[in-house]
């Protein structure tokens, strides 16, 4: 029986086992990760067509109704550590399917919720809660069964978040218009448990034990494979035969370049020794890295760390976590608020989930156009979510301007198209930063800052509706907000470009 942990140390498998990568079982496992996100992402975005009948049913302010959207769509984040840390003991098989199993439980139960407090725990916390083991895993485990077409598989399961909206939001709005909320409440537990299916193709993929070491520098931040510095020089003794082996052979199980060095280079494919001065910045960073380790290694072992802190010192990986928490600070808006501001210009409720759909569609596209220019060679990954974000935030500060469901659809599309690059591309840009070795700690904390974001966000939204009695300060502030991310993000790929010039000159 194959072991479910995936991040279960090599050394236990005695021959080493052939990984399928980029096609094969793969793309199950793309099949499967799109239909959670058809699933959960449906349920969350289509909250909206819910939101102003729960306005409605409980006779309470926005700012409060919104609160069982927020911790609905936070909690999935906000558990991404715990869910990473449940992945890696028992595997994303095991993790996927528990979570559709209590996320299923948690909407059932909100059918006999009596109060925006109730259906708060019931419908955000516990069903939020089994979403966030299926949300995590449906994201990373794609990324195991594939390297050059990363992007692009990602992207491909990414498309369900705009499927799912397109489906659940007219979906919804007939089963509460048929059977009212608490009836389409039951529905949807029906629909959420087939999360539990999906997981069973999340096979665990073998470990490469042995692997062909190369530089694969493609733009500024590429995940590389090299063996840490502190294996280099136990092995080699100095940093100058180091290199030579290095371009040779390597059976080191913890494979990556360390991020200053990474962030040196830039082009094609080439070799350590055909750049001088690049050796002796790494052989710098090595020596830094390895006081470092040492002085943990004095701590604690470092395979026994619940979580690799470690991450918190690579400054780029920072900047994209505070970039991450001003986007997902105000991601919700047009998911939770679309149908309200469809009712304050004249429109009707059916318009409103129409206009959400609107979103859904050009979202699918966008996943597939980014994932494929993730992938190519000569688009670099930082630039193209820098300039995506800026277009996202200028979507949304439109909205205002917009009279009729025609217009708010095209804004809401503007929005719904350049915000995919975030889907498509953060897995990958996190892989680029830290490495795959440190992937699924680094997305559980990107995870977690979003929660909290996705939990602040929306009620701030309505509480801005409430005092000024119109959403256009609403829309004007999120947007805003999201341009200043993408001028914030612009500075990773600026600083490295020009740090690899001064390098190589």
């Amino acid at each position: 029986m194959e072991k479910e942990d995936d991040s279960e140390d090599s050394s236990s498998t005695k021959t080493p086992a052939k990984r399928v990568v980029d096609g094969g079982w793969g793309w199950m496992v793309v099949f499967g990760a799109f239909m959670i996100n058809v699933i959960t992402d449906g349920c969350s975005y289509s909250f909206g067509v819910l939101f102003t009948h729960l306005v409605d049913y409980f006779q309470a302010n926005r700012s409060s109704t919104a609160w069982v959207g927020s911790v609905f769509n936070a909690a999935p984040l906000l558990f991404g550590p715990f869910a990473s840390i449940i992945a890696k003991r028992f595997g994303f098989r095991i993790a996927t399917i528990a979570g559709g199993l209590i996320a299923a439980i948690g909407i059932f139960a909100s059918v006999f919720a009596n109060s925006l407090g109730l259906l708060s725990f019931t419908y955000g916390f516990i069903a939020g809660f089994g979403i966030s083991l299926p949300y995590l895993a449906s994201s990373v485990v794609v990324m195991m069964y594939f390297e050059k077409r990363r992007s692009l598989a990602t992207g491909l399961a990414e498309c369900g978040a705009g499927i799912g909206t397109l489906i659940f939001a007219p979906l919804l709005q007939y089963f509460i218009t048929e059977y009212g909320w608490r009836g389409s409440l039951l529905v949807l537990s029906a629909i959420v448990s087939n999360i539990v299916l999906c997981g069973a193709l999340f096979r665990p993929q073998p470990i490469l034990e042995n692997s062909r070491i190369e530089i694969s520098i493609q733009q500024d931040l590429e995940a590389v494979s090299l063996p840490t510095c502190e294996e280099r020089t136990e092995e080699c003794g100095n940093v100058e035969d180091g290199i030579q082996t290095i371009q040779n052979q390597c059976v080191e199980k913890e494979l990556f370049l360390n991020p200053e060095s990474r962030s040196l280079l830039g082009g094609s494919l080439i070799s350590l020794s055909d750049k001088a001065k690049i050796k002796e910045q790494n052989r710098g960073a090595c020596e830094e890295e390895n006081d470092l380790e040492e002085t943990e290694s004095k701590s604690s072992n470092s395979s026994c760390r619940i979580v690799d802190t470690s991450i918190f010192r690579n400054w780029r990986f920072v900047v994209f976590l505070i970039a991450n928490f001003i986007l997902y600070f105000w991601y919700d808006v047009p998911y939770v608020f679309t149908v309200d501001r469809a009712l304050e210009i004249g429109e009707s409720k059916s318009e409103g989930a129409l206009v959400v759909s609107s979103i859904g569609i050009v979202h699918t596209i966008g996943n597939v156009v980014f994932g494929f220019l993730g992938d190519c060679k000569r688009v670099n990954r930082s630039i193209l979510y820098s300039v995506s974000m800026w277009l996202t935030g200028l979507g949304l500060a439109l909205v205002p301007l917009s009279r009729n469901s025609v217009s708010f659809a095209i804004f809401d599309a503007i929005y719904g198209f350049f915000v995919a690059a975030s889907e498509a591309l953060s897995c990958v840009i996190v892989a680029d930063i830290l490495g795959i070795s440190k992937l699924s700690d680094g997305y559980g904390i990107l995870m977690f800052l979003q929660g909290i974001a996705n939990l602040v966000g929306p009620p701030f939204a309505g509480w801005l509706y409430d005092v000024s009695g119109s959403y256009n300060n609403t829309f004007f502030a999120a947007g805003g907000s999201i341009v200043f991310l993408g001028i914030l993000y612009a500075v990773v790929p600026i600083h490295s470009r020009f740090t690899y010039r001064k390098i190589v000159e």
